[in-house]
C-alpha cells in the first residue's frame, strides 16, 4: 500500500512539473555564415544504392548553382596568398617533416639538396643493417612532462573595486574553469608543447560552433528557481590543436604583432563540407586524399606514396590511383585583420573550386588572430618557432648508425680453433654428429689428438668494438643538452653539496626552457580571453557547466548555472598571468612551502579548521575530500561548542542584570538614613550595655570590698578575743 500510495505521489509530482510553465531565455538564433550556421535543404542523391556520405558533386540529384567570375576571383585570390605562404616557408616545412619522422620512429631519411624533400638511406638488398633505436620519442615526452609538470596561473581580476567589476571577474573566472573541464586543460597543454617541441610551433584555434550543444536550465517564472534542464544545440566554444603544417603565416611578418592574414588548410572529407555548409558544399571537387598516404610525412617521399612537393595534391600518375578514389578536399580558411582598405576585416572560406563563405571577421574581437602560438625558441625572420625536433635527428641518426655498426660486427665475426697439423683433429671433431663428441650424458666434451701434437686451441672472436659504447653514452649525453634535461653534475656540483644547493643548480640548468615557458604562460591568458569573448559575443542564455576555478583532479566537480550578464553590462577586467607560475615544484616543496605559510599564520589561526581547509584545498592531495570533510565535522563541532559558550554567557548576565536593580535617589537616601539610624542605635546601645557592664562591675567591686572589709573586722574582733583569754 504504501508502494502505490508512493507512485502514485511520484506520478502527481511529474504531472505537476510538467504543467508548471517553464522559461528559457534565447536573444537570438546563431548568424549565417559561421561553420556549422548553414542547413542542408536537398538530401537526394542521384544513386539511392550509394551509402556512403562522402559525394561527389555529380552524385548529387539538385545542385545549387555554379561560382560566378566573382567569387571565382576571391578564390584565385585566396588560393594566390596561400601559394604565397607555402613558399615562403618550404624549407622549415622540410624540417618539421623530417623531425615528425625521426620522431614516429621512422629515422632512415634525409634531405635531398637536389630535389629539396626526403629521400630513404635504405637499401631494399640490406634492411636487416638499419637498427632504429628511437631515444628521440622518450626524451621529447620527457621534456613535455618537465614543462607542463605545473600548469600556468592565469585568471581574471577586476579594474576597479565596483560590484559590477568583481562579479563581471568572477563570472569570467567561471567560464574559464568550466572551458579548463571541458577541454582537459593538462592533456591539452602537454598535446601543444608536444607539437612545438617536434615541429617549433603549434596552435590552438579557438572558435564558436554552430553545432554545439550546451545544458540549458528551465527557470520557474514564478519563482525563479530551476525547474529541468535540456540538452540544446545553441553554439558552444570549440578548441582545435594545430601542427604548425597547417597553419600559413603572411610571409612579410617577422613576429606575431606583424602577422596581417593567416590562412588555416587542412584537408576535410567531402561530407564536412555539406554539414557545416549547406547545399553549396555539394560543388566542392576532391582533390586530396585521407588515410596513410597523407600524413606530412609521405607528402614530402620522393618515390614514395607522396609527390615530394607538400601541399601540392598528388597527381594521379605517381600515385596510381583515379580521381574516384578521392573522397576528401583541401579547404582554405583565411582571417585578416582590419585595415584602412577594409577596416572590418576579411573572413574567407574557399576550397580550389568553390567559395563556401565571404565577409567580414566574424568576433567583435579583432585585435588578435583566434589561432594561440607556442614555440619550443624562437626563430629569427619568422614567427615560426625554431625545432627541437630538428636539431635532434643528427645525433639520433648517428646513434642508429652506431647501433648498425655493432650489428654489423657482431654478424661478421666468427669464433674460430686453433689446430695443429698432423695433428689428425679435423673440423669434424667439433660438429655434433660425432658419438664422441656429443654425449648427454657427460658433463665434458671430448676430442681426441694424435700424441706430440699440441692439443686444440678455441679462440673467441674480440667481440664488438669498446669504443661504441661510450660513443652512445656521448651521444646520448648530447641530445640531453640540446633538449635542456641536465642533471646534476652538469650544474657543477661537487661532493658534499648540501641537497637544497643542488635542487638550486637544476633549476638554474634550465634556462634553455625559460622561452617555451613564457609562451606557455603567456597562451594560457591568451585561451581565456577568447573563451570569454565568444561566450559574451555568441552565448545565449545561462548554461549548466563547472563553477569551479581551480581543477584539482582530486576534489569532486561542482555544476552550476555560468552567467555572463555582468560581462555584457560593461563590468571590466583583465586576464592576467603570474610570470614564472609554469615553474616546477616537486609536491614534497609545495608542501614544505604551503605548511610553513601555514605556520607563519599567512592563512589565518593554524588551529581554524577554514585555514587547514584552504591549506589542503592548496596541497591538491588524493585525500582532499575526506580531510575537509572531516574539518566540516570538526569546524561544525567547535561551532556548537562556541554557540553553547555564548548562550551560556548570556544566560550569566541576564543573570546579573536582573540582580541589578534601578537607582532611585530618594529610596537611596531613605536607606543611607536607615543605615545612619541603625549604626547609631547599636552605638547607643553598646554605649548604654557598656555603662551597665560598668554600673554592675562598680556594685560587685563595693560588695566584694565591703565583704572584704567584714571578713578583716571579723579577723581582728575574733583575735582580740583569743589573745586575753590567753593571757588570763
Amino acid at each position: 500500500m504504501d508502494v502505490m500510495s508512493g507512485l502514485v505521489s511520484f506520478a502527481e509530482q511529474k504531472m505537476q512539473d510538467e504543467s508548471e510553465p517553464k522559461v528559457m531565455a534565447f536573444e537570438k538564433r546563431m548568424v549565417q555564415g559561421i561553420p556549422g550556421a548553414a542547413e542542408l535543404k536537398n538530401d537526394e542523391t542521384i544513386n539511392n544504392n550509394n551509402l556512403t556520405i562522402d559525394n561527389n558533386s555529380n552524385e548529387w540529384k539538385v545542385l545549387p548553382e555554379a561560382p560566378n567570375e566573382e567569387k571565382l576571383e576571391v578564390i584565385k585570390f585566396v588560393k594566390g596568398q596561400f601559394d604565397i605562404a607555402y613558399r615562403a616557408r618550404q624549407e622549415m616545412e622540410l624540417e618539421w617533416a623530417m623531425a615528425i619522422a625521426f620522431f614516429e620512429g621512422r629515422q632512415w631519411f634525409r634531405i635531398s639538396s637536389q630535389t629539396r624533400n626526403l629521400i630513404q638511406l635504405q637499401n631494399k638488398d640490406e634492411p636487416n643493417r638499419y637498427i632504429t633505436v628511437n631515444k628521440m620519442r622518450p626524451l621529447i615526452d620527457g621534456v613535455v612532462g618537465k614543462l607542463t609538470q605545473v600548469g600556468p596561473d592565469a585568471r581574471a581580476v577586476p579594474l576597479s573595486h565596483t560590484q559590477r567589476d568583481l562579479l563581471a571577474s568572477d563570472e569570467a573566472n567561471h567560464i574559464c574553469g568550466h572551458y579548463n573541464r571541458k577541454f582537459s586543460r593538462e592533456t591539452q597543454l602537454k598535446e601543444r608543447v608536444r607539437w612545438a617541441c617536434v615541429c617549433g610551433t603549434s596552435y590552438l584555434k579557438i572558435y564558436w560552433d554552430a553545432k554545439g550543444e550546451q545544458v540549458m536550465p528551465y527557470f520557474s517564472p514564478e519563482t525563479g528557481e530551476i525547474t529541468g534542464y535540456e540538452n540544446i544545440t545553441i553554439g558552444d566554444v570549440k578548441e582545435e590543436i594545430l601542427p604548425a603544417f597547417d597553419v600559413f603565416l603572411d610571409p612579410t611578418a617577422k613576429r606575431d604583432a606583424d602577422v596581417r592574414w593567416l590562412i588555416h588548410a587542412s584537408a576535410k572529407p567531402l561530407s564536412w563540407f555539406v554539414d557545416n555548409y549547406g547545399d553549396i558544399g555539394k560543388l566542392v571537387n576532391p582533390d586530396a586524399l585521407t588515410g596513410n598516404n597523407a600524413s606530412y610525412i609521405d607528402s614530402y617521399l620522393e618515390g614514395g606514396n607522396g609527390s615530394g612537393n607538400g601541399w601540392v595534391p598528388p597527381s594521379t600518375a605517381r600515385l596510381a590511383q583515379s580521381d574516384s578514389k578521392k573522397r576528401a578536399a583541401i579547404v582554405y580558411e583565411y582571417w585578416e585583420k582590419p585595415s584602412q582598405q577594409y577596416p572590418s576585416g576579411r573572413y574567407i572560406v574557399s576550397t580550389n573550386s568553390v567559395l563556401l563563405h565571404a565577409g567580414p571577421w566574424l568576433y567583435k574581437k579583432k585585435d588578435e588572430f583566434p589561432f594561440i602560438p607556442l614555440r619550443w625558441q624562437p626563430r629569427s625572420g619568422t614567427p615560426y618557432g625554431h625545432s627541437l625536433g630538428f636539431d635532434l635527428c643528427s645525433l639520433q641518426q648517428t646513434y642508429n648508425r652506431v647501433y648498425s655498426r655493432m650489428l654489423e660486427q657482431f654478424e661478421q665475426q666468427r669464433d674460430y680453433v686453433m689446430v695443429q697439423r698432423l695433428s689428425n683433429v679435423g673440423a669434424d671433431a667439433f660438429n655434433h654428429k660425432g658419438d664422441d663428441y656429443y654425449d648427454e650424458s657427460r658433463t665434458y666434451k671430448k676430442i681426441y689428438y694424435n700424441p706430440g701434437s699440441a692439443p686444440p686451441v678455441v679462440s673467441r672472436a674480440p667481440g664488438i668494438g669498446g669504443d661504441l659504447f661510450p660513443m652512445l653514452q656521448y651521444i646520448e649525453k648530447d641530445m640531453m643538452d640540446i633538449a635542456g634535461l641536465h642533471d646534476v653534475s652538469q650544474g657543477q656540483a661537487p661532493a658534499g653539496t648540501p641537497a637544497e644547493a643542488v635542487q638550486l643548480l637544476q633549476r638554474a640548468d634550465n634556462t634553455q626552457h625559460s622561452y617555451v615557458r613564457a609562451d606557455i604562460e603567456i597562451s594560457a591568458a591568451k585561451i581565456k580571453e577568447w573563451e570569454i569573448a565568444l561566450v559574451e559575443q555568441f552565448g545565449v542564455a545561462p548554461f549548466i557547466g563547472n563553477v569551479d576555478q581551480e581543477s584539482n583532479p582530486y576534489e569532486n566537480i561542482e555544476q552550476g548555472v555560468i552567467t555572463f550578464d555582468h560581462i555584457r553590462n560593461g563590468g571590466q577586467y583583465r586576464i592576467v598571468y603570474v610570470p614564472g607560475s609554469s615553474m616546477e615544484d616537486s609536491p614534497d616543496q609545495k608542501l614544505q612551502k604551503v605548511l610553513a605559510m601555514r605556520q607563519m599564520g599567512l592563512f589565518g589561526d593554524p588551529g581554524d579548521p577554514s585555514t587547514n581547509k584552504l591549506v589542503i584545498g592548496m596541497l591538491n592531495i588524493p585525500e582532499t575530500s575526506k580531510i575537509i570533510q572531516h574539518l566540516n565535522e570538526q569546524e561544525e563541532g567547535m561551532a556548537q561548542q562556541a554557540l553553547m559558550m555564548q548562550q551560556q554567557m548570556m544566560e550569566q548576565q541576564q543573570v546579573a542584570a536582573d540582580s541589578v536593580k534601578r537607582f532611585d535617589p530618594e529610596e537611596a537616601q531613605m536607606l543611607s538614613q536607615l543605615d545612619i539610624q541603625k549604626i547609631q542605635a547599636q552605638v547607643a546601645a553598646k554605649t548604654e550595655a557598656d555603662l551597665l557592664k560598668m554600673r554592675e562591675r562598680s556594685r560587685l567591686t563595693q560588695e566584694n570590698d565591703a565583704a572584704k572589709g567584714i571578713v578583716d573586722i571579723s579577723k581582728e574582733k575574733l583575735k582580740n578575743q583569743i589573745i586575753p583569754s590567753a593571757n588570763g
